[in-house]
């Protein structure tokens, strides 16, 4: 394995292909890029082996399926969260939910920024000629509500913003999404259609956005020993870019302040399973999750803080 300064300067020296082909954050090169979008939200989502498109509740579902939160009619969620990859990007997020009995509104921020990186001529070589600092920022807000008694959609909009040295773009994604709860009781159903837009273009040319659709289901078992205590998630993930992909993870709650999630990623070249824990005092959540990687790269860190107003943790 490299050491840790040669490693950092091949990374930098790759990070411009690694921001337009996606490796950075989608784990699987492909031909879409701003593939931050895909770099789940929520520290229990993302230890759960990020499957939350029918689990997610809170400020995460903002990101994940806004339609799961018009089924609770009163409360604000907030949520912040960073993640520190590669010891070469910062991934920062923030969100907000606000429930309403005329449905769910959500508004989310979300920043993926390198590190500052010498410029040089062409060949690489020679005296820097100055730097710069790459980065992609999204900008969303969404809207849910109720359609009938078991069934919620949602709709969404992200203002986008990539930028690599002296070149950069802005554009347009959509999103639409649906939540139905089951007859059986503690099953959920969820699915979503994210990034739908037109390509954005840099110097090297135009690349589509990282569309996917995402099927998913949740479980809270209701029998006695496990009520408000388990929870069992999967996700199918279908990118644009891509093989199907799959998200499994569960979370057991000890006590109300203490939860362990577990989680894996099925189909993935880089990466492997994950785990966590989420304390609760009060409305306050802090969470944390290990996601592995099996490159050389290096494993990530996430650490997630979450205020919620009107219900309780989790």
């Amino acid at each position: 394995m490299m050491s840790a300064s040669p490693r950092r300067r091949a990374l930098a020296a790759l990070l411009p292909a690694l921001l337009l082909a996606g490796a950075a954050c989608a784990g699987t090169p492909g031909s879409a890029g701003f593939l931050s979008l895909r770099n789940p939200v929520g520290a229990r989502e993302a230890a759960m082996g990020g499957a939350g498109v029918a689990s997610a509740v809170g400020a995460s579902a903002v990101y994940w399926n806004p339609a799961r939160l018009a089924f609770t009619q009163d409360g604000t969620d907030l949520l912040l969260q960073h993640q520190r990859l590669w010891g070469l990007f910062d991934k920062e997020t923030a969100a907000v939910a606000h429930r309403t009995p005329h449905g769910s509104l959500g508004f989310i921020f979300s920043g993926l920024y390198a590190d500052e990186i010498e410029r040089y001529e062409e060949d690489g070589v020679g005296v820097p000629l100055g730097s710069f600092r790459p980065y992609e920022v999204a900008l969303g807000a969404n809207y849910a509500r109720m359609i009938g008694e078991v069934f919620a959609v949602g709709v969404g909009v992200k203002l986008l913003h990539t930028e690599i040295d002296v070149h950069g773009d802005t554009g347009l994604a959509y999103d639409l999404f649906i939540a139905h709860r089951a007859e059986i009781p503690g099953l959920w159903f969820g699915a979503s259609l994210t990034n739908v837009g037109p390509d954005l273009n840099l110097d090297d040319g135009p690349f589509a956005l990282p569309q996917a659709a995402r099927l998913g289901l949740a479980f809270d078992p209701q029998q006695e020993f496990f009520s408000g205590k388990l929870t069992l998630a999967a996700d199918v993930l279908f990118p644009n870019d891509g093989n199907e992909k799959a998200h499994l993870g569960a979370e057991y709650r000890l006590v109300p302040a203490l939860a362990l999630r577990l989680g894996t990623r099925v189909n993935y070249e880089s990466q492997g399973y994950t785990w966590g824990a989420g304390f609760a005092r009060g409305p306050l959540t802090l969470g944390y999750a290990f996601e592995q990687a099996t490159n050389d790269l290096g494993d990530w860190h996430r650490f997630a803080l979450e205020l919620a107003l009107g219900r309780a943790g989790y």
